[in-house]
């Protein structure tokens, strides 16, 4: 799914994004202990990037949930986890595998039913990446 400016999900942008160096997103060396982080690229915009389960992804940026920014959020048990109400992400699909969690946001009916949504209509938009010498690349 596309953000920005023609998209319902709006772009998020602020902070400490890195710059892709064309198609390389970072060196898996610079990846930050959460496994993921921000990267804005010249063709996609900003991107989630990072390392699951030993495996490179690079995904859409922000939460189905409120539009929290995924790459400052961290990757738990081989999944992509928001940093506002810990929805989790399988970074191979873009499915929202968890709902939102916490207080008001992790009652049961609500978060199943933010999850339902996110995966009938707004999956993550994923991108083919790879792990060349030593960095996190797109491959198309």
């Amino acid at each position: 799914m596309a953000t920005g400016k023609h998209s319902p999900v709006p772009e998020l942008t602020h902070g400490d994004v890195r710059e892709a160096d064309g198609d390389r997103l970072i060196a898996v060396a610079d990846l930050p202990p959460s496994g993921v982080t921000e990267v804005r690229t010249a063709q996609l915009g900003v991107l989630a990037v990072g390392l699951a389960d030993g495996r490179p992804f690079a995904v859409s940026n922000v939460c189905r949930h409120q539009f929290a920014k995924l790459g400052r959020g961290q990757v738990r048990d081989g999944c992509l986890e928001c940093p506002w109400h810990r929805a989790r992400y399988d970074v191979q699909s873009g499915a929202m595998v968890r709902g939102p969690q916490g207080r008001i946001f992790g009652f049961g009916p609500y978060s199943k039913t933010v999850q339902t949504a996110a995966n009938a209509a707004f999956r993550l938009k994923t991108h083919p990446v790879a792990v060349r010498d030593g960095a996190i690349v797109l491959t198309s």
